[in-house]
C-alpha cells in the first residue's frame, strides 16, 4: 500500500475511532416518585439531584429536577440536555419550597376581620423547613432500570 494510502487510511480510522469512543452520554433513565411531609402531600416543592462522584467517575454528570404536583408527586428530569430522568447512580438531594418566595397575599376579608387585640390576629404557627433537606445529607440511588418510587416522607423541625 502506498505511503498516500496508508496515511489517508489512518487519518479515516482516527474520525471513525473518536466518533464510535463519544458515546450515547451517560446512562439516562426515568425516575419520579412522591414528597410528603408528615403523611401528608407537599405540593409545589423543588426537588432537585447532583450524580455523585464514583470509583470510576470523577466527572458523575448532569444533575436533575423536578417539582411535585398537588398530590405530591414528581418526575425527574436531566438539566442538560434536557430530558427525562436521571443518571444511573447515587444521587445527593435537595428539597426546597419553592412557594417560598411568593409573599403572601393580604384579602380583603382578612383585613376587615382585623381586631385591635393583638392576639387575636396572630398567624397559626408555620413549620420550619429542615435544614437537612438542604445540606445535601438526602441521597437516592437510581437503579439501572430506573424507578417509580423514589418517595421522601419528611418531617418538620
Amino acid at each position: 500500500m502506498p505511503k498516500r494510502d496508508r496515511f489517508l487510511l489512518a487519518i479515516l480510522l482516527t474520525i471513525i475511532g473518536t466518533t464510535i469512543g463519544c458515546g450515547r452520554g451517560p446512562n439516562v433513565v426515568p425516575v419520579s416518585g412522591r414528597i410528603t411531609m408528615d403523611g401528608q402531600p407537599l405540593a409545589d416543592a423543588a426537588i432537585t439531584t447532583q450524580p455523585m462522584a464514583g470509583e470510576n467517575s470523577n466527572s458523575p454528570g448532569p444533575g436533575s429536577f423536578g417539582k411535585t404536583d398537588a398530590d405530591g408527586h414528581y418526575e425527574l428530569e436531566l438539566v442538560k440536555p434536557a430530558k427525562k430522568g436521571a443518571i444511573v447512580g447515587t444521587h445527593r438531594v435537595i428539597i426546597s419550597p419553592s412557594s417560598a418566595s411568593t409573599p403572601p397575599v393580604v384579602t380583603q376579608e382578612a383585613a376587615d376581620s382585623y381586631s385591635d387585640d393583638p392576639n387575636a390576629n396572630r398567624l397559626p404557627a408555620v413549620r420550619r423547613w429542615p435544614a437537612s433537606l438542604n445540606d445535601g445529607s438526602l441521597t437516592l440511588e437510581v437503579p439501572p432500570g430506573g424507578r417509580d418510587d423514589a418517595d421522601f416522607n419528611l418531617a418538620p423541625r
